[in-house]
């Protein structure tokens, strides 16, 4: 089950797209995690363009968003230029695979990927989270709404 509001946040530290370590506790204000199943998928792609056309309404909020699978980052990389991701960091969950997922309660051992779902976080806490059904795109104006929690 996924972490809930209150529950301890996970720090992490993963490579993005672009082979960079990314680690949490240098990450300055709040996380927003947007794990998705794999990349090259329909949905997938829609809710990273979904933040990366967002992006910038997520940081004036004091958020950097991230998307999240267990992809490895070169197949990231290809994914990110494909979708002109210019702005969005879109994170490797490979090393060890899914990891990060496995402690927000949202890998699936038996696919080897994680669920769709968003978690909102700081250094400390889970400040909101949600799990979707695999085929369904999360709402980005819901995401936002959240952002002020």
């Amino acid at each position: 089950m996924i972490l809930q509001k209150g529950d301890k946040a996970p720090s992490f530290n993963l490579r993005n797209q672009d082979g960079e370590k990314i680690d949490s506790t240098q990450v300055e204000g709040r996380i927003l995690l947007a794990f998705h199943p794999l990349a090259f998928t329909g949905v997938c792609s829609y809710q990273m363009i979904d933040l990366e056309y967002n992006y910038d309404r997520i940081k004036e909020k004091g958020v950097t968003p991230f998307g999240v699978s267990v992809d490895a980052h070169p197949s990231k990389n290809i994914w990110a230029k494909s979708m002109g991701l210019s702005k969005l960091d879109i994170l490797s969950d490979f090393n060890p695979k899914g990891e990060l997922a496995e402690k927000l309660g949202i890998y699936i051992e038996k696919a080897g990927i994680s669920s769709r779902a968003v978690v909102l976080m700081d250094q400390d806490e889970i400040i909101w989270s949600k799990a979707y059904d695999k085929p369904q795109r999360p709402d980005i104006e819901e995401i936002i709404a959240h952002l002020e929690d």
